[in-house]
């Protein structure tokens, strides 16, 4: 007889080992098998505790089941006899709180902290590592973004250091998804990118689900469309036959958000429904939340407002299974009101729009930084601009102005009011780390050394302190008839709403106050982008110019009676320059002053500041870094786009631009000029008893990561700055100025939103400075210097600031230079104050 062998069949134990192993690279689907038979032999071998671990560990492989019904069985899994073994409860817990992560979140949280307490019990200190992480996750389901950052960012740091790449993976997913939800597309591309190539290098690793739908709603809103859409559709085929319904849900969601922002509703409207009945199969209640939320938008645009409103009945109602989750429930009431109101419900609508900024107000205070703060006022901002629009229709005038200004200017009017109660900012270790780095990267040119670098300041970056101020009480919002009393005689305000389908601007003098429709945001900004566009070139567009002030100030009936205009801005308004709009008789800064500030609010706190500031013992302060000659063959441009070093040109006609405008000022005066003007002798002065501060520098604007903009001062030998005189650090300053001026590029230039603009001017506005003279783009060293001396010499008559800046303005364009030379210039603060 032939001869055979026969291999030895596993035992339940190794099959348990090798599927624990492959669930812990998240390969659930891999390992369900080897879970089921290893099941079967331990009910055979008498270990009903270990049948139970691996019968519970088959669930998260199959989305198809409801997620409530698992986490029954799991909760009763909990109670059985069996379930009371260590090891056996704790894989119970920790599975339940997998998919509590994705239906409850609040108890999700609850859950993941017993994991952690029983793991730390027990010594597995990778999965109490994690549990952590999955708190943080859902910390930021529930608003507290405080919370999430902390634990996330920790968990992803112990992932590297315990070497757990899925970890990694899972947290630098979730970090970059959570980056993605407000509006921080660029910056979450860096954990996103990290956790896919993970994936990439690591076969072991399953498939970085979550990192991928976070990608393609980033790529999404840095309006990359294409690259989306081919990466959804990628996914979408790689989950097919597959029982991960709950990615293929978050998938098909963001495939019709891009659909409808490119006008292709019906398809969005297919993705969508899918995405709501998949969620209803399988009892996902977040899933119907937001693919009902985003399908009653898509119906709306159709203009089919009954199956709008049972949409988002329908994901409202949903949102009531897991109260603790707020995250889409302002979004969704706002919606809801916007439907109802054109149904005619007016009183309906209201009610909507106030419990919806009720919650936002909620997440904001558990925002952990300004800079969150203002994205998750941007990520909102359609509940308020949607009641803003209700309101102005009903002439309910003093509401619409509060609900704005519950956004605009929010946090320099809180920084306002706050400011002087902070302590002055000790640096920390991470503070010391960040300059040590931004020197290397300013002293090399190298572009692999510079991505490394760059690298090692955003890891430090994500462990810097959060602003005290972002936990302050909020700001009360001006009222009308008090901000009426601020406004002289001359005076308008004027307020913008960039919306769909229509815009907005609320106009108001010291005794009137009247709302107007405008275009459309998509046709404002487009045409403001042009023209920004053409003048940065040097070219005089007056069609162009002509287009904007029909669009933007033509409509306002006030305009040609006042001659003292405040702008509050919207979206890409805040970079356009109103002076350089055209009527027919010319430039709007031949007959009209300009002011802009954050908001109505900020404006009367300053202006009230401002007749309460007693005089300021040093006048002056003037600093020049770049002073050394240079080559005069080009024009020297005050600009920078690293910082490099090699960057730094010489900005010769700066030395004569301070000393002259010291001439002009009282003294005693503190000039700051070459190789002494550095950012720690800066810092030493007593600022906060200067009248007058005046930076002739170099400016860099990061439009990706603002808080990094700067202002750049001479390099120091030794010392323990970097030069680098950043957003984050100006916000530290105490500050009791009548006037800053930025003479420098870019100083106003910031990532814009409905909530303002992250940039060098907000940052000394909330230092304490009453106005800011800044710039909209890059400029020629030789003319700056002659419009600031011009500019300096009005305000030593004692002339309103703003006065000053226009005289000095007119008198490049009586010279016929084209805006470019001098509508970068803008005052934003207090208008009317002297020196």
């Amino acid at each position: 007889m032939p001869h055979h062998s026969f291999a030895k069949p596993e035992s339940a134990a190794g099959l348990l080992d090798r599927a624990d192993s492959l669930s812990w690279e998240n390969r659930w689907a891999q390992a369900k098998p080897l879970y089921a038979e290893a099941a079967r032999l331990f009910h055979q071998q008498g270990q009903p505790d270990k049948a139970l671990y691996a019968e519970v560990s088959e669930i998260p492989a199959d989305e198809s089941v409801s997620g409530a019904r698992n986490i029954l069985r799991l909760t009763q899994a909990l109670g059985s006899p069996e379930g009371q073994a260590p090891a056996t409860r704790l894989r119970i817990l920790t599975i339940r709180g997998m998919i509590e992560t994705n239906y409850d979140a609040g108890q999700a949280l609850a859950t993941w902290r017993e994991v952690e307490r029983t793991s730390l019990k027990q010594g597995q200190i990778r999965l109490a590592s994690r549990a952590g992480g999955e708190q943080g996750i859902a910390a930021f389901i529930l608003g507290d973004t405080v919370t999430a950052k902390n634990k996330v960012i920790k968990a992803w740091g112990l992932s590297q250091v315990e070497h757990d790449p899925a970890a990694t993976v899972r947290y630098a997913s979730i970090y970059g998804a959570g980056l993605v939800q407000i509006h921080r597309y660029k910056e979450a591309l860096t954990p996103l990118d990290k956790a896919i190539s993970i994936t990439a290098g690591n076969s072991r690793i399953a498939y970085p689900t979550i990192a991928i739908y976070a990608k393609i709603d980033a790529l999404a809103g840095l309006h990359e469309y294409g690259k989306a859409l081919q990466l959804a559709d990628e996914s979408l085929k790689r989950l097919e036959g597959t029982p991960y319904d709950g990615h293929r849900t978050q998938v098909l969601i963001s495939r019709g958000s891009i659909e409808r922002q490119q006008g292709n509703t019906a398809a969005a409207v297919v993705d969508f429904q899918q995405a709501v009945s998949i969620s209803k199969r399988i009892e996902n209640s977040r899933g119907i939340v937001d693919a009902g939320g985003q399908l009653a938008l898509a119906y709306e645009k159709q203009q089919k407002l009954p199956e709008a409103l049972t949409a988002i009945d329908l994901a409202i109602s949903a949102n009531t299974t897991i109260p603790d989750e707020l995250y889409l429930v302002p979004r969704n009431f706002a919606i809801k009101a916007e439907i109802v109101n054109k149904m005619g419900q007016t009183r309906q609508a209201d009610d909507l729009y106030r419990k919806g900024i009720t919650l936002v107000n909620r997440m904001i205070q558990h925002a952990p930084t300004t800079g969150v703060q203002r994205l998750l006022l941007a990520e909102m901002s359609d509940v308020y601009s949607g009641y803003f629009a209700t309101l102005c229709s009903q002439h309910r005038y003093n509401e619409a102005l509060q609900i704005l200004d519950n956004v605009r200017g929010r946090v320099e009017a809180e920084a306002l009011q706050h400011h002087e109660t902070q302590p002055v900012h000790e640096a920390t270790e991470e503070d010391k780390k960040l300059t040590s780095l931004n020197l290397s990267l300013i002293n090399t040119d190298d572009p692999s050394t510079r991505d490394a670098i760059s690298s090692a300041i955003y890891n430090t970056e994500l462990f810097m302190t959060p602003s005290t101020l972002a936990m302050q009480s909020v700001t009360h919002p001006v009222g009308l008839a008090e901000l009426q009393k601020t406004l002289n005689p001359k005076a308008l305000l004027i307020e913008y709403v960039l919306a769909e389908p229509a815009s907005y601007v609320l106009a108001i003098t010291h005794d009137s106050v009247r709302h107007y429709q405008l275009p459309s945001k998509q046709q404002i900004e487009s045409d403001a982008t042009l023209y920004r566009k053409e003048i940065r070139s040097q070219k005089v567009d007056v069609a162009q110019a002509q287009k904007l002030f029909a669009e933007l100030l033509e409509p306002i009936q006030e305009y040609g009676a006042k001659t003292d205009l405040i702008i509050v801005p919207d979206g890409s308004l805040h970079l356009l320059p109103f002076s350089a709009l055209q009527d027919r008789k010319g430039y709007v800064l031949a007959t009209h002053t300009v002011d802009v500030d954050p908001s109505a609010t900020v404006y009367a706190l300053l202006h009230k500041r401002v007749d309460e500031t007693a005089g300021s013992a040093m006048p002056y302060v003037g600093v020049a870094a770049w002073t050394q000659p240079a080559d005069t063959r080009n024009p020297i441009l005050r600009a920078v786009t690293g910082p490099k070093r090699s960057e730094l040109v010489s900005l010769p006609d700066s030395k004569k631009e301070i000393e002259t405008i010291a001439q002009d000022l009282p003294r005693p005066s503190t000039l700051l000029e070459g190789a002494d003007a550095t950012e720690t002798r800066f810092k030493e002065l007593p600022l906060q008893n200067t009248q007058v501060i005046h930076l002739a520098l170099h400016g860099y604007a990061d439009l990706d990561y603002p808080e990094r903009s700067a202002l750049i001062f001479a390099p120091e030998a030794s010392g323990t700055d970097d030069g680098l005189l950043q957003v984050r650090e100006i916000r530290q300053m105490h500050l009791n100025s009548k006037l800053v001026t930025l003479s420098a590029c870019d100083t106003g230039v910031g990532p814009v939103g409905e909530t303002g603009i992250v940039n060098l001017v907000n940052a000394f506005i909330e230092a304490g400075a009453d106005s800011v003279v800044s710039t909209l783009w890059e400029l020629a060293d030789q003319p700056t210097s002659k419009l600031m001396t011009n500019f300096y010499a009005e305000l030593a008559t004692h002339s309103r600031k703003v006065d000053a800046l226009r005289t000095a303005q007119l008198e490049l364009l009586n010279e016929g230079l084209p805006p470019y030379f001098w509508a970068s210039f803008q005052l934003v603060g207090d208008a009317d104050g002297t020196l």
